[in-house]
């Protein structure tokens, strides 16, 4: 369950917003923040998505809030399993009415005191015009059978909820009771920006409730709560399973001890848990203190103390809390809501938070309203809607953050016009011509790592080989405790000048060894998989790569044109006209009374050392770019392409972000960046299948050579 799209008419100052349409990522769970100063609307965005996914739409909730000229619509979209699994429930509900429905009918058909006519208009009443459960159900396996997702609107005309609200509100309870009973799945959970934690012990009385608080329709009826129940139950929970589970551990020992060994030792309910306290805070667990009824929950730290549970940090128990939900909801395929997920949190807590919820649990989608850095820095850009308030008219207008423009303007105004810099404990500038877009790429390929990494584009090829001068400068600095290295696109470049870059004694500059990123999505299985599973276009690998190939041969001559190009620029790029220590020291202006005049010999020698530099510059490129080492140059690049397309290596020598959209464009698709962006996520979901070369080079650059990505 996801959501598809949100579209405003008016709710408090929001006024004509739409988000999305937004696609299911039922592999690999999706963050989007809404970011922006106080009073802009994020809160309600997220608001609006808690109620679309309770039952609380009704005339009841209507009066109980000032909704006076307030209208709005979710839309809230179906994975395919979900769907078949709600489509067999309706099937097998309408197997049994379907099943007396031919009973009648073949009775109405042997009544000889009916006329042909009267058994026609009885055995149309009964298989034409299904009445009261069997008509809902018959409407509602009709629209599901064509549509993934339905809707939840209030007073919005003319909207999809509208043309048919009864059919909508059955859907989602079916939906909503269906996903619950069969699957035994949370729809998710919402956790407002009220959370506090009172150092308030455990209820002794409490510890009889533990049936009741164990039953997942008890989590149900939490999911959507306040803050302060939902973490006062969290903890109640706890304290209780290490309770139950020493009682259960001490009736199974005491039934082995009197010679019954039918049961099986209990599983520890807490040990999860404790796996989650280690992995964000090592060395932290959970003890147990021998009390005949618990207290507390009592944690050893590091240096050997037993404190309680509430004698945590702030920061320790909101990032614990946090992540705890998605343990015990056991959240997958889920919409989970977080208000300010950075509260009490320092700026590297607030990360690894961020870089847990997104892999702790897979497809979910989850939704961030924040002020904060580290948050949008995590969660990455491409993620991420800036809500910005105009001063004069009030209105608030939604900027996703690739809008590279409008967004920095957001991002000055979110952070201060003295700017904003992430930085992590490892820094990679990316050059070419599409760093921004090769970040996104490789934060997506290796999100295990990404909390210890902040990527940087640079930007500063643009089909130059030269190193851009303050980056080197940089990587060569070892600022403080920073490890910075570069990576570059391979581009046109020859094995000669990739051995230059590589053999750089600073050891942190890696050149791709493909033309560029994208060139290491050009995965034949995988872009086979996402036709077929996205676009619903049926291909072989055979056909996907011979079709790629028709494409790759259409750009040959741009393909040979650009490397010739690129490589003569080398050759006319910026020549040195240092002068060494020519002249230190000494004058070319002497003072005379009044008057400041020029040393002549002084002048003179450097006017000369010029004039020769200049003439020894001219004439090595005169024989650069003589006729017969242009043409030696043109004909290796004709060479190099034309045994490429005969030994497949025009896959890591041709632009594969170009190839990629030819071959988009081939296929009828014409949105490629979705083509591009279902290839990335395909290939996170199945991080066996990349490229191992590119998993080295980035394990290098980070500076973790030891640690694996699959």
């Amino acid at each position: 369950m996801f959501i598809q799209s949100i579209n405003i008419k008016k709710f408090r100052h929001l006024e004509n917003i739409s988000i999305g349409p937004l696609r299911e990522d039922s592999d690999v769970s999706s963050i989007f923040v809404l970011a922006g100063p106080n009073g802009c609307g994020k809160s309600s965005i997220l608001e609006l998505i808690g109620y679309a996914l309770s039952n609380s739409y009704s005339l009841g909730w209507a009066l109980t809030r000032t909704f006076t000229g307030f209208s709005f619509e979710i839309g809230i979209g179906i994975t395919d399993s979900e769907r078949d699994l709600v489509l067999d429930k309706i099937n097998s509900e309408l197997a049994p009415i379907e099943a007396a429905t031919a009973v009648v009918i073949g009775e109405i058909e042997n009544r000889t005191d009916l006329t042909s006519a009267d058994k026609e208009m009885h055995i149309r009443r009964f298989k034409d015009v299904p009445q009261g459960r069997h008509a809902q159900l018959i409407e509602m396996k009709k629209y599901l059978s064509d549509n993934k997702v339905y809707y939840r609107a209030f007073a919005l005309q003319d909207s999809e909820y509208a043309k048919n609200s009864n059919l909508h509100n059955q859907i989602h309870a079916y939906v909503s009771a269906e996903l619950k009973g069969a699957s035994k799945r949370s729809l998710g959970f919402f956790l407002r920006a009220d959370r506090n934690y009172p150092q308030k012990g455990f209820d002794r009385n409490k510890i009889f409730n533990f049936d009741a608080v164990s039953k997942r329709e008890h989590l149900w009826t939490i999911a959507f709560n306040t803050s302060e129940i939902q973490y006062q139950d969290m903890y109640e929970y706890l304290v209780q399973q290490r309770y139950h589970f020493l009682r259960e551990l001490g009736q199974y020992h005491n039934a082995i001890s009197k010679g019954d060994t039918s049961g099986s030792a209990p599983i520890d309910p807490l040990l999860p848990y404790e796996q989650l306290l280690n992995k964000v805070f090592p060395n932290y667990e959970f003890v147990n203190k021998n009390e005949t009824i618990p207290t507390n929950l009592f944690v050893k730290i590091p240096n050997g103390e037993i404190i309680t549970f509430n004698d945590l940090s702030s920061g320790e128990k909101e990032v614990f809390f946090i992540l705890s939900f998605f343990v015990r909801h056991n959240v997958e395929n889920a919409i989970i809501v977080i208000d300010e997920p950075e509260l009490h949190l320092h700026p590297e807590l607030a990360r690894i938070l961020i870089s847990n919820m997104r892999t702790i649990r897979k497809g979910n989608q989850i939704w961030l309203a924040t002020h904060n850095s580290e948050i949008i820095d995590e969660a990455g850009r491409d993620m991420t809607m800036y809500f910005h308030k105009d001063p004069e008219t009030q209105l608030v207008s939604v900027i996703p953050a690739c809008d590279e423009t409008k967004s920095q303007l957001m991002l000055n105004e979110l952070f201060g016009f003295s700017g904003y810099i992430g930085v992590a404990k490892n820094l990679i500038f990316l050059e070419g011509d599409s760093a921004s877009i090769d970040r996104k790429i490789y934060t997506l390929l290796f999100p295990e790592i990404s909390s210890g990494i902040k990527i940087i584009p640079a930007n500063t090829c643009e089909n130059q080989s030269k190193i851009s001068s303050a980056v080197l400068s940089i990587i060569e600095s070892g600022l403080g405790w920073i490890n910075f290295s570069l990576i570059r696109d391979r581009d046109y470049l020859t094995k000669e000048m990739i051995a230059k870059y590589e053999s750089h004694h600073s050891k942190k500059i890696f050149v791709l060894k493909k033309h560029e990123i994208e060139n290491y999505l050009l995965n034949t299985q995988v872009i086979r998989h996402v036709l077929c599973e996205i676009f619903g276009i049926e291909r072989t690998d055979e056909q996907v790569y011979t079709k790629m190939r028709e494409c790759a041969l259409k750009m040959s001559a741009s393909v040979v044109r650009d490397m010739t190009s690129f490589r003569l620029n080398l050759v006319v790029r910026p020549q040195d006209f240092s002068l060494s220590k020519l002249l230190s020291g000494q004058p070319i202006f002497k003072q005379n009374g009044t008057e400041l005049l020029i040393e002549e010999s002084a002048n003179l020698i450097l006017q000369g050392k010029l004039a020769s530099t200049s003439q020894s510059i001219l004439g090595e490129l005169s024989l650069s770019l003589s006729k017969e080492n242009i043409e030696t140059t043109y004909l290796s690049c004709l060479e190099e392409i034309r045994i490429s397309l005969i030994n497949r290596d025009w896959m890591d020598i041709f632009p594969g972000k170009e190839l990629l959209e030819n071959y988009g464009k081939s296929e009828g698709i014409s949105n490629t960046i979705s083509l591009q962006n279902s290839i990335i996520k395909e290939f996170s979901a199945k991080p066996h299948l990349i490229d191992p070369g590119l998993i080295d080079i980035f394990k290098n650059a980070c500076g973790l050579p030891n640690i694996g990505f699959v």
